[in-house]
C-alpha cells in the first residue's frame, strides 16, 4: 500500500523544534524531575513544538563503571537504581502533565526502573500528555551491560506520527546498529531525537575517537543523511561537582566542565544551529520545514528510489515475550494489565 506522509515532505509551513544540553541533577529523582520540567518550559516559552532530551537525562548518565572497579562504583550505582524513573510513576505523570501544559511534544530518555532491573530507556509524550511511544536501548554498550538490561522487543517501533511529521527516537549506539536503522527508516521518520551521553573532545587522555563527542555527533549526522530527516542531537554536560559525584575525577578520556555537543542537524546533514561551549547549558533551537526533506530524497531515498529490498531487506519482530503466559483468558488480561506495556503504534 502506498503510503501518503500527512504532512508530506513538501510541507513548506514552518516551526521550531529544541534539543537539550544540560547537566542532569545526579542521582536524584526529584531534582531530575524538576529540572525536566524546567527544560520542557524553557524551550516552549521559544515556540519549541518537538523538545529533545539526552540519554538517561534522569539520573544522569553513569560513567561510572567505565572509570572505575565494580567494588568502586557499588554506592553510586545503588543510588543510580534508587533514584531511577519508573515508567508508570507519580513523576513521570508530573513530566507529562508538563508536556501538556506547554503544547510541546517531548522525547525524554531517562534510566527507567522495572521490577529489579534498570533499561536505557525513552518515551514520546504527545502535547496532550499521553505516552505514545515507550522504548528501551536494544543493547547496552559495554560497560553499560554491568547496570542495564537489554531492550523489549518492541523497542524496534520508535517513530510516532505527529501534526508536525513523523518522530522517532535512538539512543547512543544504537545510530551505528544497521539493522535496527534500516529498520528505522521503513517507519519513514522526518525527525528523531538522538539521545546521547555525555562525551569529550578528541585526544583527551587518549581516548579512542569512537567514544568522543565528535564522532557521537557525527553518528546522529549519518542517520540524518542516510534517512532524510531533520536530527536533534541531544546530549549531558558534566561538571567538576558532577563528576565528583558520580566518581568521574582523574580518568583520563574526560575534561570537566564538558561533555556537551548538542546540535541540530538538516535532513542533508548540514548543521542547522551553532556549537556551543561543551560545559555549557542550553536550548537549542531550530525554525524548520519538512520541504528540505523533498531536496535529499529527491536525489536518495533509501527506502524507495534508492533501495533494492528484493536483494536486501530486514526481518523484524517487535513483540514483546513475557515470562509467563497464562492460558486461560482472565489471567492473561490481568497479567497483561498489571505489565502495563505502551502500545506502541505502527
Amino acid at each position: 500500500m502506498p503510503v501518503n506522509l500527512t504532512p508530506s515532505n513538501s510541507d513548506t509551513h514552518k516551526f521550531k523544534v529544541a534539543t537539550i544540553q544540560a547537566e542532569p541533577v545526579w542521582l536524584d529523582l526529584r531534582g531530575g524531575v524538576d529540572k525536566t520540567i524546567r527544560l520542557i518550559e524553557e524551550a516552549s516559552a521559544q515556540d519549541a513544538k518537538i523538545i529533545g532530551f539526552p540519554e538517561v537525562f534522569i539520573p544522569g548518565y553513569p560513567w561510572t563503571p567505565w572509570a572505575n572497579n565494580f567494588l568502586e562504583s557499588s554506592n553510586v550505582l545503588a543510588k543510580y537504581q534508587a533514584n531511577s524513573l519508573a515508567l508508570h510513576s507519580p513523576e513521570m505523570l508530573e513530566i507529562q502533565a508538563a508536556a501538556k501544559a506547554a503544547g510541546s511534544w517531548v522525547v525524554l530518555g531517562f534510566s527507567e526502573r522495572d521490577g529489579g532491573s534498570l533499561y536505557i530507556a525513552q518515551v514520546i509524550i504527545s502535547a496532550s500528555g499521553e505516552i505514545v511511544n515507550h522504548r528501551r536501548k536494544i543493547k547496552p554498550t559495554h560497560y553499560e551491560k554491568t547496570i542495564f538490561g537489554d531492550g523489549s522487543a518492541q523497542s524496534i517501533h520508535n517513530v510516532v506520527q505527529t501534526p508536525y511529521g513523523r518522530l522517532g527516537a535512538l539512543n547512543c549506539w544504537e545510530h551505528i546498529q544497521p539493522a535496527l536503522k534500516a529498520h528505522f527508516y521503513s517507519q519513514l521518520p522526518q525527525i528523531f531525537v538522538g539521545g546521547w551521553w555525555p562525551a569529550f573532545p578528541v585526544g583527551t587522555g587518549n581516548c579512542p575517537f569512537i567514544v568522543t563527542g565528535e564522532a557521537s555527533s557525527r553518528m546522529t549526522q549519518m542517520v540524518s543523511m542516510e534517512g532524510g530527516c531533520f536530527g536533534l542531537t541531544a546530549c549531558q554536560v558534566v561538571s567538576e561537582e558532577g563528576a565528583h559525584i558520580m566518581k568521574m575525577l582523574g580518568f583520563p578520556w574526560f575534561k570537566f566542565p564538558g561533555g556537551g555537543f548538542s546540535v541540530i542537524f538538516g535532513p542533508d546533514g548540514s548543521e542547522l544551529t551553532d556549537r556551543i561551549d561543551p560545559g555549557a547549558e542550553k536550548v537549542i533551537v531550530a525554525e524548520i520545514a519538512l520541504d528540505e526533506i523533498d531536496k535529499v530524497k529527491l536525489v536518495a531515498d533509501t527506502m524507495g528510489n534508492y533501495s533494492r529490498h528484493d536483494l536486501l531487506h530486514v526481518e523484524a519482530y517487535g513483540k514483546n515475550w513475557r515470562a509467563t503466559t497464562y492460558r486461560d483468558d482472565e489471567e492473561h488480561a490481568e497479567n497483561e494489565a498489571r505489565i502495563g506495556d505502551i502500545k506502541n503504534v505502527l
